[in-house]
């Protein structure tokens, strides 16, 4: 049995990707049913729960979602007051800005940052950040993302201009998020979008602790 601490609820196009983090290996979890399905928008789990589960890695699992795992059996034990500091106790944030995420190898195309199938993939999908910036919400075609201000062209992969990082949080998003807030960060499943025919994993803001 693992000691799992809920650190992150998701939208995706049907359910949610719940996300964990095991005290024992502080170990980055996304959470599955025992049959391998995300969970419903309407499950139990909420960020700052303390479970205990039986886990179970998922077999040969696809990068860079190396954190796959199935849940076999669960028993709520607990809430945290304050999610950021446990995690600040447990894991090693990203410092400074986008640049730093996902060993670097972050892909910047129209705004929107990703990491692409043919090039080199990261070690994870999912992680901490405490930006260098703050991050202020904007609206786009109806979905919320947060904004970051650079010259994105005195970096190697990133064009000029703000970086946009989708927001799909559960929780209602806040007009600004300030420098060294601690956020949590993820890479969407596999997808082709409209205007590529490469298999993408973008960017995006699942949570801040404060």
């Amino acid at each position: 049995m693992e000691i799992v601490l809920i650190v992150a609820k998701t939208h995706m196009q049907t359910g949610a990707c719940i996300g964990g983090l095991t005290y024992s290996g502080k170990k980055s979890v996304r959470l599955l049913t025992e049959r391998g399905l995300h969970y419903p928008e309407d499950t139990q789990f909420e960020v700052g729960q303390i479970w205990e589960m039986e886990l179970r890695p998922k077999t040969s699992p696809v990068p860079p979602h190396i954190e796959d795992t199935y849940v076999c059996g669960e028993r709520l034990i607990g809430q945290l007051a304050s999610v950021r500091e446990m995690l600040l106790q447990l894991v090693q944030p990203w410092r400074g800005g986008p640049e730093v995420l996902f060993d670097g190898l972050l892909v910047m195309g129209k705004r929107a940052a990703y990491i692409g199938r043919k090039r080199e993939l990261p070690a994870c999908s999912t992680g901490y950040w405490l930006p260098d910036r703050p991050l202020t919400l904007v609206y786009q075609h109806g979905k919320p993302y947060y904004r970051i201000d650079d010259d994105f062209g005195r970096i190697r992969r990133f064009s000029q201009g703000a970086l946009h990082i989708h927001y799909g949080g559960f929780g209602m998003p806040v007009m600004h998020i300030r420098a060294q807030t601690l956020v949590r960060v993820s890479l969407s499943r596999w997808w082709v979008g409209p205007d590529t025919d490469e298999e993408r994993c973008y960017l995006q803001l699942s949570g801040w602790y404060r």
